[in-house]
């Protein structure tokens, strides 16, 4: 394999927006060093980030390995709800891959649209 390849390990939650739920890429890590340690740095990854709205320390979680180099984490939580007067429980799940990079482009930058020559002379009536 190249000396030259580049590793990462991208992290996707789903966001549940009204009826919309979708994969949306919260992490994207780059990993120092080959595939080996962007396995590694996966598996960590998956023992220990929490979503923004989950605390890891209060939360459970399971891992399951669904590829060589793919997990899905299901966290969970549970609190007293002074609504309900009951336990309530919360789950989500993230997925955790470990990709090589094969392409990469800069994004162009953008620039402000040219002004037109006379728009203003035009606006009163002059220089048809």
């Amino acid at each position: 394999m190249a000396s030259d390849e580049q590793w990462y390990v991208l992290v996707e939650a789903n966001s549940n927006y009204g009826s919309d739920s979708y994969g949306e890429l919260k992490k994207k890590h780059h990993v120092e060093g080959d595939r080996s340690a962007a396995l590694s740095h996966a598996e960590e990854i998956c023992r220990t980030w929490c979503p923004s709205q989950w605390e890891p320390e209060e939360s459970g979680r399971t891992v399951f390995q669904t590829s060589e180099t793919s997990w899905l984490v299901e966290v969970t939580d549970e609190w007293w709800s002074e609504y309900s007067g009951a336990i309530r429980t919360s789950e989500g799940h993230f997925r955790v891959t470990v990709a090589r990079l094969v392409h990469a482009k800069e994004t162009p930058p953008a620039h402000p649209p040219e002004k037109k020559a006379g728009v203003i002379r035009r606006a009163f009536g002059g220089g048809r």
